[in-house]
């Protein structure tokens, strides 16, 4: 609701066009009211506002997915499917500096490498957090100043979740023995970022040193080459092939990585193996390849 508001009062200085859209996800009985809610305070502020509800709970079981991970697939496959068909230019979302420290956190519990522990950014393609910077507390305050309400998520308060035991108990407990804590986790997160931003020139040089190729539906290189890369530089290398193929590398973790490099490593000279998301990494002599497409035995 902050950010609405903040939105609202910058459209008509930015000329923007902003449009509300909200996201059911069937998982609570005070679900249904704060979608009319949402849609009240749309209509007061003169706004279109476009719901939609999904089932998490299917879809998690569907495709085996955490109910934190299938609500988030969900929720943005919303938003991107809203900002196509009113040719939005941004996403806009209102994450904060509260959960920035906690999704570092989360992926630092993960084992996650230099991307997660940079945490969000504040663009990411079409999408922008500009309160990255700002606390709930920061949004607290204004809520009070401008006199706009909003509701709270019960859940966010049941430790059932991994994020609401990190908020909850992990960093309190961590703030008992470093008040600062949370500076420091942001500051890191930071340096970081400035890291990925190095790695990503690393990468880049390295595409063209695999002498990578682009096809219907894969990416391939060649692995004589690929072997003289720097182990680090190899595992992006073929992170960044996941997400160029399937559009997203979203639930790829380290152990398919290790998966993929016996692939890559064995003796066979040609062999396949099906990964997540329908994907197959298939070995053909010299040939590294990441496809839609399964090889024809032979």
């Amino acid at each position: 609701m902050s950010l609405l508001y903040l939105l609202v009062a910058l459209a008509a200085k930015y000329d923007w066009r902003l449009i509300v859209a909200h996201l059911n996800h069937q998982l609570r009985r005070r679900a249904a009211g704060d979608e009319r809610w949402v849609k009240d305070v749309g209509r007061r502020l003169g706004l279109s506002v476009v719901t939609n509800s999904v089932t998490v709970r299917s879809l998690a079981k569907r495709q085996k997915l955490t109910l934190e991970e299938a609500g988030r697939k969900a929720r943005y496959d919303f938003l991107h499917r809203v900002a196509k068909r009113y040719h939005a230019k941004a996403i806009v979302v209102a994450h904060t500096a509260d959960d920035q420290v906690e999704t570092v956190m989360m992926n630092w519990l993960r084992g996650a490498g230099v991307r997660g522990l940079s945490g969000m950014s504040e663009w990411q393609g079409s999408i922008w957090r500009p309160l990255l910077r700002a606390t709930k507390a920061d949004l607290k305050r204004l809520s009070k100043t401008l006199h706009f309400g909003y509701r709270e998520d019960e859940t966010n308060r049941q430790t059932v979740y991994t994020r609401n035991r990190i908020r909850h108990q992990v960093l309190p407990m961590l703030r008992r023995v470093s008040p600062q804590i949370d500076e420091v986790i942001l500051r890191n997160a930071d340096n970081l970022s400035g890291l990925e931003d190095l790695l990503g020139v690393y990468l880049a040089q390295s595409k063209k040193v695999v002498k990578l190729r682009r096809g219907r539906g894969s990416v391939s290189f060649r692995l004589a080459l690929f072997n003289k890369l720097h182990p680090y530089l190899q595992n992006e290398l073929l992170l960044w092939t996941i997400g160029e193929v399937r559009g997203s590398r979203q639930d790829y973790k380290s152990i398919h990585i290790a998966e993929m490099r016996k692939v890559i490593n064995s003796k066979n000279p040609t062999s396949y193996k099906q990964l997540p998301g329908k994907l197959f990494l298939i070995k053909a002599y010299d040939k590294i390849s990441v496809s839609r497409f399964k090889p024809k035995d032979r």
